[in-house]
């Protein structure tokens, strides 16, 4: 029976007029199988237009009961089983609405729109082949109908089956023409099939007699990578000519430009494709990538990559990804008031959003500007309370402040936090280790060192610290040595950790074997650092090399004169030390 159409304008309940035309057109598409118009049938109507009126009102579950009712007491209802498809379909649950669909063709087999949610849910679930078949029967009963044919081609693809796809795509030229979209859509069959040779014949026999900006552009990236660059220069030249504005072309002429070495029309051509908000930001930040891994290039060019640089900027300053790359491209150019200054927008366009956060955090870090660091992840922690990062940022920034009680206990709320992160839970360990000595609490600053041994014995900064603080102190100068010289096992450039290890060799009177220690550590960076120098010329001194000692000890006192290194030499001087 055809389902009875309600006139809309003799509804006196409001909700039941907000159903649209086109739903009560659809409805007329849904038979029932039943001729025979019947009491039974118009009670049945009015229930099914009941289920449609709450799906239309958004209330889904109300809608889901009333069909569901409606199939059980019709089992036949092939409406009410599409409905109940695409009411699972929408929550996600695409094994339902597959038997759904599948109950509506069985009762309806000639019904369109069944046939085809039932072809694409096969396909969405990867049974091609069957996808294929139902797609196969709707084409021989609606010819005409070229998105079936359309959809058929992406389904021979996906199955490899790529002589049929082209077989499907001649009949689309039959009844529609030779158009650009089926020129395409060969080519990039054939290109998969790797008949790359002919795709570009017909792709040149069709841009011949009919060009457009996209086959003139692809033909241009064709030549491009083989190397032709003056007929990828010809088609993309035609494709502007079609169209001045159109990008594809516009990029590849100016990167043919490029590598013709012809800059000034590479810029001319490349400013206005940065500053397109239409092209992907993702690719222009991409692209941008590789042309400043070019330091060369950079520097012969520099106004000209800024330029860029700012285009890309402008075009895109609320992709937070293209932010942060134009504040880092301003901090390696000198202007990282700048570059923060980006990224302080950026927090302000996202500001419950991490990543703006975290980046305009760590390049205050790098900046070094202690004070902004710790306010601002302050504020960072009021929206992200619990966040690792954020808090070990602002413990960061107390202790470059000496807030050294104010850095103990943010590194212990983080703790707990860290609890199950082995790599977390050890770098926190250390550091408490090391804000403890510098608060003077030696007691717990050895406690927390041992906590982080226990956990990882291989922590190579725990187990420098610790030796050299012991060393410090002259306590357990056997077990400091050993622990520092796991050190420079594990890192044998570090020049930190051979000082320590020579220092305590120092502190054995093992003198020759620290000078030997010592030599490396110099050649590793250890010459630009005062303390370093200082211990060696120790170590000379000890093993009476005066001259050359105090000649180490003018070096480190002009490298660092905070040190005192000058008064401790002229107490050596006048003997007493």
């Amino acid at each position: 029976m055809s389902l009875t159409i309600i006139k809309t304008r003799k509804l006196k309940n409001r909700a039941l007029k907000k159903i649209t035309v086109a739903t009560l057109l659809l409805i007329t598409t849904l038979s029932f199988g039943s001729l025979e118009a019947k009491k039974e049938n118009r009670e049945r109507d009015f229930i099914f237009i009941e289920g449609l009126r709450l799906l239309n009102l958004g209330n889904t579950q109300g809608a889901e009961r009333v069909f569901t009712e409606l199939v059980s007491k019709y089992p036949d209802m092939d409406a009410a089983y599409y409905y109940l498809a695409d009411i699972q379909l929408k929550s996600g649950n695409v094994t339902k609405a597959l038997l759904f669909t599948e109950k509506a063709v069985a009762a309806d087999s000639s019904n369109y729109w069944y046939s085809i949610q039932l072809a694409r849910i096969h396909s969405a679930t990867g049974d091609l082949k069957k996808a294929t078949e139902v797609y196969e029967k709707i084409l021989a009963a609606h010819p005409a109908n070229i998105s079936l044919y359309i959809e058929l081609i992406e389904l021979y693809s996906k199955s490899k089956e790529y002589d049929k796809a082209l077989t499907t795509l001649q009949d689309i030229e039959k009844r529609s023409g030779i158009n650009e979209a089926t020129v395409l859509t060969r080519y990039n069959i054939m290109a998969t099939q790797g008949n790359l040779d002919e795709a570009i014949k017909k792709l040149e026999e069709f841009n011949s007699t009919t060009p457009t900006p996209r086959t003139s552009t692809l033909l241009g990236d064709y030549y491009a990578s083989i190397k032709k660059d003056t007929l990828a220069m010809n088609h993309y030249s035609s494709a502007l000519a079609l169209d001045p504005g159109y990008i594809p072309a516009t990029f590849g002429i100016a990167e043919g430009y490029r590598i013709r070495g012809q800059f000034d029309l590479y810029f001319m051509h490349m400013f206005p494709f940065m500053l397109n908000s239409d092209v992907n930001p993702v690719m222009k930040s991409e692209y941008m990538k590789e042309i400043l891994s070019n330091q060369k290039f950079v520097q012969t060019f520099y106004p000209q990559v800024d330029t860029m640089m700012q285009n890309l900027y402008s075009a895109h300053s609320s992709d937070t990804s293209v932010a942060y790359n134009y504040a880092v491209f301003l901090v390696q150019t000198g202007r990282a008031d700048e570059g923060l200054s980006v990224l302080s927008k950026n927090v302000e366009l996202y500001p419950l959003d991490r990543t703006p956060i975290h980046q305009y955090l760590s390049l205050i870090y790098y900046m070094e500007r202690w004070d902004e660091l710790v306010d601002n992840s302050k504020k960072a922690l009021t929206t992200h309370p619990k966040d690792i990062d954020f808090m070990q940022l602002k413990g960061i920034g107390e202790l470059q402040l000496n807030k050294t009680n104010e850095a103990i206990s943010t590194f212990l709320d983080i703790l707990p936090l860290a609890k199950g992160d082995s790599a977390s839970s050890v770098r926190i360990l250390s550091i408490l280790g090391d804000t403890y000595y510098m608060a003077g609490n030696k007691k717990e600053s050895y406690k927390y060192y041992k906590k982080t041994i226990k956990l990882e014995p291989d922590h190579a900064p725990a187990l420098n610290n610790y030796a050299y603080y012991l060393s410090e102190d002259n306590k357990q100068l056997k077990k400091a040595l050993q622990m520092s010289k796991r050190s420079v096992e594990l890192e044998p450039e570090n020049s930190t950790y051979l000082d320590t290890y020579a220092w305590i060799l120092h502190k054995l009177g093992r003198n020759e074997e620290a000078k030997s220690v010592l030599k490396q550590a110099l050649v590793y960076g250890g010459n630009e650092n005062a303390e370093i120098i200082d211990h060696y010329a120790e170590v000379l001194y000890a093993l009476g090399e005066k001259d050359l000692a105090f000649m180490y000890w003018i070096q480190a006192e002009k490298l660092d004169p905070s040190l005192g290194i000058a008064e401790k030499v002229e107490q050596i001087k006048s003997g007493n030390k």
